[in-house]
């Protein structure tokens, strides 16, 4: 299978896994992050509770990298599919609002309430994800081309 649609499906398993935690129930999810925030605390230190890990919620946290991680695939697998620098960056853009914003909405239908704060973390995150592909893509390219004059 070509790489790109290697990247179509982990895109859409990043975006399932991200819906499908703003689709649990609350007693659910602070369960989850109270046993991911017990883990990490046992590598790292807890902060001032069970659901911090280091002074920094374990739920931020996982929003920051989840957002991050789509943010890196969708940059990849846009740059495959967009030529168009503009459409690639528009397209890019209204992902990552979107996926952000549906997230919280799916919450308030989840009866676990939206945040805000939570919308600019995610995109914050996704922003990150991005520029890590982008880097790691020019650094790629640079070393690509470096390659093919030595020869």
């Amino acid at each position: 299978m070509k790489k790109r649609y290697w990247l179509a499906i982990i895109f859409a398993f990043i975006v399932c896994f991200i819906w499908g935690n703003s689709v649990l129930s609350s007693q659910l999810s602070s369960s989850l992050s109270i046993a991911v925030g017990e883990f990490f605390a046992s590598i790292f230190g807890t902060g001032d509770g069970v659901s911090t890990v280091g002074g920094l919620s374990v739920r931020k946290m996982a929003h920051f990298t989840e957002f991050a991680a789509l943010g890196a695939v969708a940059s990849l697998l846009f740059k495959r599919f967009l030529k168009n620098k503009g459409t690639y960056v528009l397209g890019l853009a209204l992902c990552g609002i979107f996926v952000a914003l549906m997230d919280e909405t799916i919450q308030i239908f989840s009866h676990r309430g939206s945040s805000v704060r939570d919308v600019w973390i995610d995109l914050f995150g996704y922003v990150v994800g991005c520029l890590i592909a982008a880097v790691i893509c020019y650094a790629h390219a640079r070393l690509k081309k470096k390659n093919a004059h030595i020869e």
